[in-house]
């Protein structure tokens, strides 16, 4: 490629890094040369190298033009973003895709105004909840055998069921309102659902003014045909709804970490382009790294011309792996031994999107489809069942939690996306070779024969075996698997992460009047066991499954509910296997006597008795 035909503010920072110029301005490293009388600064400075540093440049030089004002090479890059991307408008977002969610808030959302989210959102959106000071009207996701996260009901997007759901609200001011102002879902899930978008957009139109997709995980839809009509930025042949997608552009795409794009669609309501300018102004640093923004630049420029063969070449990677753990599994299977399975359609699979449908009695999918679905599985997210569950979310006696394979496979340079109790996620972005594939596979092998051998657990988790010798001393991988997943059936844990979505907790106050408790000094923490009855100030959400079970100002529910007698199940699991915790956001976790003990955040009692 000739250098005139670089993207153009690429080409813009790379004349002017190259020219070498004294700059007399931010940043303060003065183009690397501040760095190289410390030891330390001269090794990071050799590190990155020094054109990373020449490109580090101020807002203040001109010739660049103005990435916040949307001037000049910045305008010229985010409009062939847009184009390429299928929006009107695109803005390059340099602090990530939470940031860019925020931003449509503050350009749509006002104090008081119903918002309908999915209940399987990104903990950004409670958090633009919190500041727009917005009421939440939930989508609950559908439970999934296998403990993933499921999609929401596509009768939950009709308007009578939206309008039911107002009604219940205890929060809403306006039970009679025509319309919600913004609805937020996740497209793709986390574990690679991906809904029919025009289908979705057509049928919240009667019921939403703005829709936003966060597509953090699904930045490629535009780019190849398997995904027609199944991305937010759908050439849809009406425009109904306006419509925004946010998208993660580092992480499956090619840009730099926390680069990501924001798109929009008009619709019928018009948004003033302005009030969209101005958000991002307030959410945007004043000091943007370059090289960041010229890593968007170039990842337009890659897709414009090659998008679909990157697209294709993955989706081909990720079908042959599939393949190959799916062969592997029959020939195990016939000589009475366990391997892992694939969460997938069992006939045979091409890029047909017919063939990754959710169809109603399909047993693999470990969730109750209807007939009005309609949901793919996107092939390029592959899931690993390891032996455990049924896919009606009963337990069998033999069985291999996830988070041993996990730790095996970090030991071994290999990180998974995200481990659940009994299964492993696994992204194939572009970039990820066929030698890669073949190597996670031969260590997948590696480990069942571990396994096998009942390895000593010193060999692959020696820091947690020299930490605990008292609960590991004295046995090997295939040990503990046994000791685990006989817990694990005992909590029947599957069948419990199933129903932690059937029945949210009670709002008992508005998300941001529940945050506001820790400003105003009106929240304290208490044990897990107190936490009935209370209300919370924090999101506590718990890895697996990645689903909030409670959101902020909802009110825990009684002892003998199922969200509390899963998360006291995990401070048992904590204290039963540590080094194998589960990671939670909003618990903390306190050592006393010999013991993990969970504490929750909550909101201090009146005379009442009721929430301060």
């Amino acid at each position: 490629m000739k250098e005139k035909e670089f993207p153009p503010f690429y080409k813009a920072l790379k004349s002017f890094a190259r020219k070498k110029n004294t700059l007399w301005s931010t940043p303060g490293h003065a183009s690397g040369h501040g760095l190289k009388d410390s030891p330390a600064g001269r090794d990071f400075y050799e590190f990155f190298g020094h054109n990373l540093f020449l490109a580090d440049v101020s807002s203040s030089v001109g010739e660049l033009g103005s990435i916040l004002e949307h001037q000049g090479p910045p305008a010229e890059a985010e409009k062939r973003a847009a184009e390429a991307f299928g929006a009107d408008i695109t803005f390059f977002v340099l602090n990530g895709t939470s940031t860019a969610n925020k931003i449509v808030f503050f350009a749509t959302v006002s104090p008081g105004d119903l918002v309908l989210v999915g209940r399987n959102c990104h903990k950004s959106i409670m958090h633009a909840i919190i500041m727009n000071e917005a009421v939440p009207i939930y989508l609950t996701p559908k439970a999934c055998s296998y403990g993933l996260i499921g999609p929401v009901d596509f009768n939950q997007f009709m308007p009578a069921s939206i309008r039911a759901k107002i009604s219940s609200s205890k929060l809403a001011s306006n039970k009679k309102a025509a319309k919600v102002q913004l609805t937020v879902l996740t497209n793709s899930t986390y574990d690679g659902l991906i809904y029919h978008a025009d289908k979705v957009k057509a049928t919240l139109a009667p019921s939403a003014r703005f829709l936003l997709f966060d597509e953090a995980w699904y930045a490629y839809g535009a780019f190849h045909p398997f995904y027609e009509h199944r991305y937010a930025m759908s050439p849809s042949s009406k425009r109904r709804l306006p419509v925004f997608a946010s998208q993660s552009t580092h992480k499956l795409l090619l840009a730099f970490s926390q680069g990501s794009m924001l798109h929009f669609r008009q619709g019928n309501e018009k948004l003033d382009e302005q009030g969209l300018v101005e958000a991002n102004l307030m959410h945007a640093s004043t000091s943007p790294f370059y090289p960041l923004f010229a890593s968007l630049d170039v990842n337009t420029q890659i897709m414009k011309d090659s998008g679909y063969e990157l697209l294709n070449k993955a989706l081909h990677t990720a079908l042959r792996f599939r393949r190959a753990v799916s062969r592997a599994h029959k020939r195990y299977h016939r000589s009475g031994e366990w391997w892992f399975q694939v969460w997938q359609p069992s006939k045979k699979l091409e890029l047909d999107p017919a063939d990754w449908q959710l169809k109603p009695g399909d047993r693999w999918t470990g969730m109750d489809i209807k007939p009005e679905d309609d949901y793919i599985l996107d092939p390029l997210k592959v899931t690993l069942l390891t032996p455990g569950v049924e896919p009606d979310a009963s337990m069998t006696n033999f069985g291999v939690p996830a988070c041993v394979v996990s730790k095996y496979l970090q030991a071994r340079g290999v990180v998974p996306e995200k481990t659940g109790f009994y299964n492993l996620l696994f992204l194939f972005a572009p970039g990820v070779s066929t030698e890669r594939t073949a190597e996670l596979l031969r260590i997948l092998h590696d480990f069942k024969w571990e396994y096998t051998d009942n390895a000593p657990l010193s060999k692959w988790f020696p820091k947690i075996y020299e930490e605990h010798p008292e609960i590991y001393g004295n046995i090997g991988l295939a040990d503990l698997c046994r000791k685990m997943h006989v817990q694990l059936k005992k909590y029947d844990i599957m069948r419990r992460c199933a129903t932690l979505y059937t029945h949210l907790p009670e709002q008992a106050v508005a998300p941001h009047k529940a945050y506001y408790g820790l400003s105003d000094g009106k929240t304290e923490y208490v044990r897990l066991q107190d936490a009935p009855g209370r209300v919370s100030v924090l999101m506590i959400l718990p890895y697996p499954p990645g689903v909030p079970v409670i959101m902020p100002g909802e009110r825990f529910p009684a002892a003998d509910s199922p969200i509390m007698k899963f998360l006291h199940l995990n401070e048992t699991w904590d204290n039963l296997f540590p080094g194998f915790e589960t990671e939670f956001h909003g618990i903390k976790k306190t050592w006393e006597d010999g013991k993990v003990v969970y504490w929750v955040c909550v909101l201090n009692k009146t005379k009442k008795g009721k929430a301060a």
